[in-house]
């Protein structure tokens, strides 16, 4: 199926990535990380706007899977209540059109582009990129990596 997203044409496998995505062994954040970011991710990324959650829907993605997110925060929220996370997903298909939203720092650094990225909403972007990191061993080829820029509200108990 072919998806447009700003600059991204992708010809994605929406039945392939479905069924990766609704196997068992495929784990939730909170099933494959106990830090308190993580598992503030695994709540927070089910109350995304209905944008979002329709995105990953429409790419046949479980939101609560992906191959890594990290919170940029040091597992504390700021002062408005917001997390701030990096991470990506993969998806079977082939970009047919599109940047990279990386970007040389240095030679020994990369960093998103986030003028790059395709919003998705005012909390959620998204690039694809061709290279991979942490695929799933069973992962159905072509796979394109979807990198995320998410700002998500802090949702767990607060400490006390």
């Amino acid at each position: 199926m072919i998806f447009n997203f700003g600059s991204y044409i992708l010809d994605i496998d929406v039945d392939r990535t479905r069924a990766f995505y609704g196997r068992p062994d495929v784990k939730t954040t909170s099933e494959q990380c106990v830090c308190t970011g993580c598992q503030n991710y695994d709540a927070a990324i089910l109350l995304a706007s209905p944008k979002v959650l329709n995105f990953f829907e429409s790419l046949g993605m479980d939101p609560r899977k992906p191959a890594e997110v990290y919170d940029l925060l040091g597992g504390a929220p700021d002062e408005a209540g917001t997390m701030y996370y990096n991470g990506w997903y993969h998806v079977c298909g082939v970009r047919l059109q599109g940047d990279d939203a990386w970007v040389n720092v240095t030679d020994e650094m990369k960093h998103l582009d986030n003028a790059k990225m395709y919003a998705v909403d005012d909390t959620f972007k998204v690039s694809f990129e061709e290279g991979t990191m942490m695929l799933h061993e069973d992962f159905p080829s072509p796979v394109l990596q979807m990198e995320i820029d998410a700002h998500l509200p802090w949702v767990l108990p607060k400490k006390k």
